[in-house]
């Protein structure tokens, strides 16, 4: 039995060789795109916040460029920071720009069967078709039902228990993303395909980063290695979340995503109690339109345009998903603006990781303000491409989420019925004095603020309501 010394010494002279071979690789004579000085082997490996690498995108992007260029152990990566270019590349040239790294990883984790992450081709194909038919417009318009349902529930839980606002907000999304995939109505949060496509979820979007895809994807001897190892301890939960996966199927990635919709809501809450201003503006809308004391149907949607402009904002204002899913790859090389874009292989490949914040940031005038105005025209409607602006944050071309319309139905339902329902303030001591709120958020594969104190105070008679 080899012993862990040898595997070790094994794994680290495989590697080795293998970053050799990427290395000497032939490069063209055209010019890669501008980048940060790069070190012998390792590249820029050691300048990326691996926590948070959209913050160190973000800084490269304002030196180098809307496109720029860093080499990490021999993979050539591609940062996108502004909208135009993306969809120049994602859908300008989608069938170069559509492709998945090719990487160990997603197998490890059993995840390499699942639409999302499958590698440009047939099956892919197919598979994206038939998301598409299940979701169009006409489809997606016959969940309304199941989105009011959730939504009074969502307020009827809140009023109980007002102290779990998060816990509330995330029952919400994970009874509405599974009960859309099983077809059944789900038992609360002790349900037990809540409770573990809950844990699974959580295990896919810890463990399954861009970064250690592109990592895997460069040095694939590294999935050899055994958890025991340094900076292997990803294989146990591998190997955890390959023997569920089976029984789940796309389950928990349609979860995941609805942790995106939960994400935002709590991001709008935490911009309405630091914006009582607009929150007043929303409630007055609400109230002229459907009735003080009424719950919001979809019919009421178009009619309610400043709320729909909150809800854009708070998208804008912090994205909650700062780099627009798994990065894709070229599935040829090609070149952009002069620059050579080598293929999405092996040897090598490169990944169009695209900065959302970055591209929010570098759109809108003063950024960091909460401002739904900039959705709206002069007259109070909302712009003609308000709604083109807001698909940036589903990803752009062939592989943008096919849910999206399912996502702004499930996040529409809920912040209308809650901001018809309650006002969000901020809470107070034992003195009566307000508790500031320090608007941080939480980094990682999502962004979202963490709990914070909060007073809700009730505008209807929830029991007469939303049954």
């Amino acid at each position: 039995m080899s012993s862990p010394l040898f595997i070790s010494t094994a794994c680290i002279i495989g590697a080795g060789l293998w970053l050799a071979i990427r290395i000497t690789r032939k490069k063209s004579n055209l010019p890669y795109p501008p980048g940060p000085r790069q070190l012998p082997i390792v590249g820029n490996a050691f300048d990326v916040n691996l926590k948070e690498p959209h913050i160190t995108y973000t800084e490269w992007g304002k030196t180098y460029g809307e496109i720029v260029y860093c080499h990490i152990f021999g993979q050539d990566i591609i940062i996108v920071n502004s909208g135009k270019m993306a969809r120049t590349l994602a859908e300008g040239r989608s069938t170069i720009y559509s492709d998945r790294p090719h990487s160990p990883l997603f197998r490890l984790f059993g995840a390499d069967h699942i639409t999302g992450i499958l590698e440009y081709g047939k099956e892919w194909k197919s598979q994206r078709k038939l998301l598409h038919l299940g979701l169009r417009h006409d489809i997606v318009d016959r969940y309304h039902e199941l989105h009011l349902r959730s939504a009074h529930q969502l307020v009827e839980n809140i009023q109980r228990d007002s102290k779990s606002l998060y816990n509330h907000l995330d029952l919400y999304t994970a009874t509405m993303a599974l009960e859309f995939t099983y077809g059944r109505r789900m038992d609360g949060k002790n349900d037990p395909i809540i409770s573990m496509a809950a844990s699974l979820a959580e295990g896919m979007t810890t463990g399954v980063t861009a970064e250690r895809v592109g990592l895997l994807a460069a040095l694939p001897i590294l999935k050899y290695i055994p958890s025991w190892f340094p900076g292997a301890a990803f294989q146990d939960e591998a190997r955890r979340c390959r023997n569920m996966m089976a029984s789940f199927a796309n389950a928990p990635f349609a979860k995941a995503k609805e942790q995106a919709t939960t994400s935002t809501l709590k991001v709008l809450v935490l911009a309405m109690i630091l914006n009582p201003e607009i929150q007043n503006k929303a409630h007055a809308e609400l109230d002229a339109v459907v009735g003080k004391g009424v719950l919001p149907t979809f019919e009421d949607r178009k009619r309610l345009p400043y709320l729909q402009a909150v809800l854009f904002e708070a998208m804008r204002w912090n994205p909650v998903i700062p780099l627009a899913g798994f990065p894709h790859a070229t599935t040829t090389s090609g070149v952009v603006e002069g620059y050579y874009i080598p293929k999405g292989t092996f040897i090598p490949y490169c990944t169009i990781s695209t900065d959302i914040r970055a591209m929010s940031k570098n759109e809108y005038e003063d950024p960091e303000r909460f401002d739904p105005t900039r959705h709206l025209t002069s007259d109070g409607k909302l712009k003609p491409n308000a709604n083109q602006d807001n698909t940036k944050y589903f990803g752009f071309g062939r592989r943008s989420c096919p849910g999206r319309l399912l996502a702004c139905d499930s996040l529409w339902a809920a912040a209308a019925v809650m901001l018809s329902a309650f006002r969000f303030e901020k809470a107070k001591d034992s003195f009566g004095n307000e508790i500031e709120i320090d608007p941080i958020f939480l980094h990682g594969v999502l962004n979202y603020p963490p709990p914070y104190p909060c007073s809700i105070i009730s505008r209807i008679n929830i029991e007469c309501e939303g049954k």
